[in-house]
Protein backbone atom coordinates (compact mmCIF):
# COMPACT_ATOMS: atom_id res chain seq x y z
CA UNK A 1 0.00 0.00 0.00
CA UNK A 2 0.97 3.31 -0.48
CA UNK A 3 0.49 6.81 1.76
CA UNK A 4 -0.27 10.22 0.93
CA UNK A 5 2.80 12.41 -0.16
CA UNK A 6 3.57 15.40 2.46
CA UNK A 7 3.17 19.00 1.61
CA UNK A 8 -0.38 18.25 -0.10
CA UNK A 9 -3.07 20.78 0.84
CA UNK A 10 -6.73 19.80 0.37
CA UNK A 11 -9.65 21.32 0.43
CA UNK A 12 -13.19 20.12 0.22
CA UNK A 13 -15.58 21.94 -1.67
CA UNK A 14 -18.77 20.28 -1.90
CA UNK A 15 -18.23 17.00 -1.79
CA UNK A 16 -15.31 16.79 -4.16
CA UNK A 17 -11.45 17.80 -3.22
CA UNK A 18 -9.21 19.94 -4.75
CA UNK A 19 -5.13 19.36 -3.24
CA UNK A 20 -2.22 21.40 -4.10
CA UNK A 21 0.89 19.96 -4.89
CA UNK A 22 3.11 22.70 -3.88
CA UNK A 23 6.11 20.82 -4.82
CA UNK A 24 4.88 20.73 -8.58
CA UNK A 25 2.43 23.57 -8.79
CA UNK A 26 -0.48 21.23 -10.14
CA UNK A 27 -4.01 21.24 -8.72
CA UNK A 28 -6.36 18.27 -8.87
CA UNK A 29 -9.60 18.19 -8.53
CA UNK A 30 -11.20 14.54 -6.94
CA UNK A 31 -15.07 13.67 -7.46
CA UNK A 32 -17.00 12.55 -4.49
CA UNK A 33 -16.10 8.63 -5.43
CA UNK A 34 -12.64 9.91 -5.77
CA UNK A 35 -12.26 11.84 -2.27
CA UNK A 36 -13.50 8.94 -0.47
CA UNK A 37 -10.50 7.10 -1.61
CA UNK A 38 -8.13 9.64 -1.03
CA UNK A 39 -9.45 10.45 2.60
CA UNK A 40 -8.82 6.98 3.44
CA UNK A 41 -5.74 6.30 2.10
CA UNK A 42 -4.00 7.03 5.50
CA UNK A 43 -1.00 4.00 5.04
CA UNK A 44 -3.18 2.02 7.62
CA UNK A 45 -6.25 1.59 5.88
CA UNK A 46 -6.31 -1.62 3.69
CA UNK A 47 -7.54 -1.60 0.10
CA UNK A 48 -10.01 -4.25 0.71
CA UNK A 49 -11.24 -1.77 3.64
CA UNK A 50 -11.44 0.88 1.20
CA UNK A 51 -13.22 -0.85 -1.14
CA UNK A 52 -15.89 -1.94 1.30
CA UNK A 53 -16.23 1.21 2.27
CA UNK A 54 -16.65 2.70 -1.31
CA UNK A 55 -19.47 -0.15 -2.27
CA UNK A 56 -21.55 0.58 0.55
CA UNK A 57 -21.20 4.21 0.42
CA UNK A 58 -22.02 4.27 -3.28
CA UNK A 59 -24.13 1.39 -3.67
CA UNK A 60 -21.55 -0.37 -5.71
CA UNK A 61 -20.77 -4.49 -5.95
CA UNK A 62 -17.52 -5.17 -4.76
CA UNK A 63 -16.02 -6.29 -8.25
CA UNK A 64 -16.54 -2.70 -9.11
CA UNK A 65 -15.63 -0.90 -5.83
CA UNK A 66 -12.37 -3.05 -6.52
CA UNK A 67 -11.97 -1.94 -9.92
CA UNK A 68 -12.89 2.15 -8.90
CA UNK A 69 -10.18 2.17 -6.05
CA UNK A 70 -7.29 0.35 -7.61
CA UNK A 71 -7.85 2.58 -10.56
CA UNK A 72 -7.72 5.58 -8.78
CA UNK A 73 -4.61 4.52 -6.81
CA UNK A 74 -3.12 3.78 -9.89
CA UNK A 75 -4.06 8.02 -11.04
CA UNK A 76 -2.47 8.87 -7.92
CA UNK A 77 0.47 7.02 -8.21
CA UNK A 78 1.11 8.12 -11.77
CA UNK A 79 0.74 11.82 -10.64
CA UNK A 80 3.23 11.53 -7.58
CA UNK A 81 1.10 12.36 -5.33
CA UNK A 82 1.46 8.63 -2.90
CA UNK A 83 4.44 7.87 -1.00
CA UNK A 84 5.32 3.89 -0.61
CA UNK A 85 5.09 2.68 2.88
CA UNK A 86 6.91 0.15 4.69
Amino acid sequence: MASLKAGLTCRDLDGELVVLDAATGYIHQMNPTGAVIWKLLDGGTSIESIETRLSDEFDLDAEEARRDVLGFVEQLRHAGLLEPTA
